[in-house]
Formats: C-alpha cells, structure tokens, sequence
C-alpha cells in the first residue's frame, strides 16, 4: 500500500510538471508571435529555455545517482518552480520579465522530472511497462487539460492569468514532494537507493554504451519532430490556415487526451524483445505525422492530424523508458534518464535557432516536408543498429 501511494504521487507529480509546461512551452511563443515580435524571437525564446533544461536536466539527474535520494532532488526543484513562478507573476506586465521566468521554470521543472522519471523504475525493478504506462499518461492528462482553455486565459485576460495558474500548480507540486520525501525517508522500508558519492563513473558507464547512444541520437532526431508539433505546427494552424489561437491550443490538447488511452495500450503490449521494434514504429510514425500535416486546411483535419499524434507520443514514450532502463545498470540510471530527457531540450535549443529563421525563409509546409523524410531514415537505420548490436550482445553471452 505504501508503495501504491508513492507512485500515486509520482503520477500526480508528473502531471503537475506537464501542466505548467503546457501552460508556458507552446504559450509563451505563441504569446511572443502574437504581439507581433516574430517567430525567429519566439524560437531564439524557447532555445534559451531549452539550454537551461538541457544542463538542468543531465545535472539533476547526476546528482540523483550521486546523492541516493531523488526525492530530496524532487523537493528542491519544487520550491525553485515557486520562486521562479512568483517571480513571473510579478513581472508579468514585462516582456523581459515573462521570458526570464519562462526559462527559469525549466530549472526546477528538470528536477522534478528526471526524479520522478528514475524514482518509478527504482520501485518497480521488475516489470516496468505498466508503470511507465501510468506515468506518462499521467503527464499526458497534465499536458492536455490546460491546453483546454489557454489560449481562452491568453486572448481573454493576458499572460499574468497563464502565470496565476502555473503557481498554484507549482504549489501543489511542493506539498506533494514534501509529502513524498516524508514517506521515503531513511527509515522508512519503502527507501529506494542509498548514498553514494560524487564521481565520474556513472557518465562515462552511459556515454560508452553504444544501444544508449543509437537510442539517444534517434531520440533527438524524433524530438526535433516534436518541438516542430508543439511550436510551429500550433503556429501553422493559428496563422497559415486561419484557424486561430484557440484552436490551436486546442488541437495540442486534442492529441494529448488521446495518448492517455494510447500510453496505456501500448504499455500493455510491450513486451521483451519487441521494444526496438515499437522504437521503430514511433520514428515512422512522427514521419507520417510531419508529411500529413502539409495537408492541414480546416478544423477537421487539424483534429485528425493531432489525434494521430497520440499513437506517435505513446509508442516513443512508453519504448524509450524501457530501453533506456534495460540498457544501463542502476547506479547510472538517473544520469541515463536525465541525458535521456535532455533530447528534448538539447533538440529545442539547435531546432529553434534553425528552425525559427528557416520557416521565414521557406515557409511551414516545405519544414514538415524535410523532417519527415530525415525521420523516415532514422527509422530505417537505429531499427538495423539496434537489431547488429544486439546480435553482438548475443553472440558475446553465448562464448562467455
């Protein structure tokens, strides 16, 4: 039971993080766009927030294998999301105020995240499919929900009503890892983990796995894809085929409300030995989800192109936290999972810079064209990696 409830409040945790991060990652460029200022400030925006989470995230995670207590990194990235989530509803009047705080969230967000990310394969050492499965439709309810009426807060009562929600948020996620940190306190039986030291070894164990390094440079390619979905496909919607802000916030909520049923799916089906296989099928499917959205004209097809989003997330989400886990040993699976996480940010930082000026330059329709082909081939050659290294890892146990 005591078990139970600590996942009920990683779930709850994971969702809480989510939904300040709908509220602000594809707002607050939207925001930026909106006022006129223009979609390459609005990239050059969202990469500076990226960077912080990129370094945030492999530091958190680090230190999580180091210290042996990822609820205590859990803690202190709880109240910097409350100081940092006052400080941008004080300066919420300010343009430089909004984007300061915007890339600040992104430091404690990554605490949170990478340990409860590790904390839910640390009580679950054995079969991990169905609690991955609930963490990450957890945190695609807490992406979806806010979505609902975001852009109705942004155009109706301005930014300062996006930053009065993401603090009570932000307080709600402080009295659940308080509560969490009490519950896996030293003394208590359901401790995970143990305090270790500060050293070098969990890194150098990670970057000199070849499957976590297929896997992590696939994954940034897929989530190039993503941060394509979550900023400039909601912008190709909102001003390229007329279809407004509210839509296309909407849209983005749409896809997430059907990954929650998807995630959970797909968990159920994995199974060991066809996880690359699901891998696979995810980076296929952002390829196909890219090229479709050229097509986008109306509401209908929006909402079947966001829909089909949902197949997408649940099978690159639920795959990746298995592989990841299956690949490393434990003492380097905070560091693994941070590094892990950070293909997002590290994807959001040069993806932004690039991206940003070339939609000025060549427009939406022709972006979505070239990811979807440069994600179709990445498809094709981490399946074929994948399969030749664990022929190797094979071949190598059988002669042992």
């Amino acid at each position: 039971m005591t078990r139970f409830r600590a996942l009920c409040m990683l779930y709850a945790s994971n969702a809480l993080l989510m939904a300040v991060s709908s509220l602000t990652y594809p707002v607050i460029p939207l925001y930026i766009v909106g006022r006129g200022l223009g979609v390459a400030l609005a990239g050059f925006v969202t990469a500076a927030s990226s960077l912080v989470s990129l370094v945030s995230q492999v530091l958190w995670g680090y230190v999580s294998d180091a210290i042996g207590r990822r609820h205590v990194v859990m803690l202190l990235g709880s109240v910097s999301m409350v100081l940092f989530s006052v400080l941008g509803l004080m300066l919420a009047g300010n343009i430089y105020g909004v984007v300061v705080s915007f890339i600040l969230l992104g430091f404690g967000g990554s605490a949170i995240g990478v340990s409860s990310y590790a904390l839910v394969a640390d009580l679950n050492p054995g079969e991990l499919g169905k609690p991955m499965g609930w963490y990450w439709a957890s945190a695609s309810f807490g992406w979806a929900f806010p979505l609902l009426f975001a852009g109705f807060l942004l155009r109706c009562y301005g930014i300062i009503s996006i930053y009065v929600v993401v603090l009570v948020v932000s307080l709600a996620l402080l009295a659940i890892s308080t509560s969490l940190s009490f519950l896996l306190t030293p003394s208590n039986s359901l401790a995970v983990g143990g305090r270790r030291s500060f050293s070098a070894k969990p890194l150098l164990n990670v970057l000199s796995n070849a499957r976590f390094l297929v896997v992590y440079i696939s994954s940034l390619l897929f989530m190039v894809g993503d941060v394509v979905k979550n900023i400039y496909v909601p912008q190709y919607y909102a001003y390229v085929a007329g279809l407004g802000e509210e839509t296309a916030t909407t849209t983005l909520s749409l896809a997430s409300w059907f990954e929650i049923p998807a995630i959970i799916a797909i968990s159920r089906l994995l199974q060991h030995g066809n996880t690359i296989y699901i891998y696979a099928f995810s980076l296929a499917a952002m390829s196909l989800y890219l090229y479709i959205n050229t097509f986008v004209e109306s509401y209908a097809g929006a909402a079947v192109a966001m829909a089909m989003y949902s197949m997408v997330w649940a099978s690159y989400i639920i795959s990746t936290s298995v592989l990841i886990v299956e690949v490393v040993d434990a003492d380097s699976r905070g560091t693994a999972l941070g590094l892990n996480s950070s293909s997002f940010a590290l994807a959001s930082i040069v993806s932004n810079a690039i991206l940003g000026p070339t939609v000025e330059i060549l427009g939406y329709t022709q972006l979505f064209k070239t990811l979807s082909a440069i994600l179709f081939i990445t498809c094709l050659t981490t399946l074929t990696t994948l399969r030749s290294l664990l022929k190797r890892q094979d071949a190598k146990r059988l002669k042992a």
